[in-house]
C-alpha cells in the first residue's frame, strides 16, 4: 500500500514561497519524467506482445502441418514458451494503467477554504505550493510502483524467453544426435 507524503507543519512554517516554488518545480519535472516511462514502457509492452504474438500464430501454423517429429519437438517446446510468454504479458502487463496525473484540478483549487484563507492571511498560495507538493510525491510514488510492476513482469517474460531458447537448443541437438 502507498504511504501518502505530507509536509509536516514544521516544514509547513520553516519554508518560505521561493523554496517551496523551487521544490516544486523540480517535482514537476520528476512526476512528468515518470509519466513519460510510464507511456515509453506501455509502448514497449505492447510492441513485444505484439511480437510474441506474431511468433506464436507462425509457430502454431506452423505445427499444424508439421509432419516431421524432429522438428516437432523444437517447436512445441517453442510453442509452449512463447505461449507461457503471452500468457504473463496479457494477464499482467497489457491492461490500462491507473496512472495518476500530474497537478490539480481547478475546482480544488479554488475551494471557500482556500479562498477564505487567501482573504484572512495571505496563506492561500503557500498552501497552494505545499498541496502541489505533496499532491506531485504522491503522483511520482503512484506511477514509480506501476512501473516497478510492470518491469518485474517483464523481467519474468524475458527469463521465459531465454529459457525457451535454451530448452529448444538443447531438444535440438538432442534431436540431430539421435539422427545420427
Amino acid at each position: 500500500m502507498e504511504q501518502i507524503f505530507k509536509i509536516s507543519d514544521e516544514q509547513w512554517e520553516r519554508l518560505n514561497d521561493a523554496t517551496l516554488r523551487i521544490v516544486l518545480e523540480r517535482s514537476d519535472k520528476l512526476v512528468a519524467s515518470s509519466l513519460e516511462q510510464l507511456r515509453k514502457s506501455t509502448d514497449r509492452a505492447y510492441t513485444l506482445f505484439g511480437f510474441l504474438l506474431t511468433v506464436f500464430s507462425g509457430i502454431t501454423a506452423y505445427l499444424i502441418k508439421c509432419m516431421d517429429v524432429g522438428t516437432l519437438l523444437p517447436c512445441v517446446a517453442l510453442w509452449l514458451g512463447c505461449g507461457v510468454a503471452l500468457v504473463l504479458m496479457f494477464s499482467k502487463v497489457i491492461w490500462v494503467h491507473p496512472f495518476v496525473n500530474q497537478g490539480n484540478q481547478p475546482r480544488y483549487l479554488i475551494t471557500k477554504e482556500l479562498t477564505d484563507a487567501y482573504k484572512s492571511d495571505g496563506a492561500y498560495q503557500h498552501m497552494l505550493l505545499v498541496a502541489a507538493i505533496e499532491e506531485n510525491q504522491n503522483c511520482y510514488d503512484h506511477n514509480s510502483n506501476i512501473l516497478k510492476e510492470r518491469a518485474k513482469v517483464i523481467e519474468d517474460v524475458m527469463t521465459v524467453i531465454k529459457t525457451t531458447v535454451v530448452i529448444v537448443a538443447f531438444i535440438t541437438v538432442f534431436v540431430k544426435l539421435l539422427n545420427i
